[in-house]
């Protein structure tokens, strides 16, 4: 489907985080672009709502295990397990913000690029692609004639 390595997609992720001057805030957004096509549950709605307050940050460990336990179940539905993904970054960065040691690993935020590219790869639709594009600020660079 698109010939992005894992190697170049690993580093657009990296950089595209690294840029983020609100990253907890960014990858709410992104979340929420990519649930506008997916739909949502209330783990979902959580980790919306979390990202949107940074007073809720504080709690993101506890909305990281929430989210846990359904993206579990949910490994044999490709796009509803990376929408899990999602959410349990946003959990993961509100953490590592707000919440007490020990922090979750630091590079947990290079993976939201590469989780929602992933996302367009499985789900095939031109709307979340553009959607997904949006929010996260910019598009991994694919060969000619290649589409994510």
């Amino acid at each position: 489907m698109s010939s992005v390595g894992a190697s170049s997609i690993h580093q657009w992720g990296r950089s595209l985080f690294e840029r983020q001057q609100q990253p907890v805030t960014w990858a709410g957004q992104v979340l929420e672009a990519a649930s506008l096509s997916l739909g949502t549950t209330p783990e979902i709605d959580a980790a919306l709502e979390m990202a949107a307050d940074p007073a809720q940050w504080s709690r993101g460990r506890e909305l990281f295990d929430r989210v846990r336990q359904s993206s579990l179940g949910s490994e044999d539905r490709i796009a509803e397990h990376l929408l899990f993904r999602l959410a349990e970054l946003v959990g993961k960065l509100a953490h590592n913000v707000a919440g007490p040691y020990p922090h979750f690993d630091h590079h947990a935020g290079w993976q939201i690029g590469p989780i929602a590219y992933r996302l367009t790869v499985e789900v095939q639709d031109p709307v979340l692609q553009d959607r997904l594009a949006s929010a996260l600020g910019s598009w991994p660079r694919t060969e000619p004639g290649t589409a994510p």
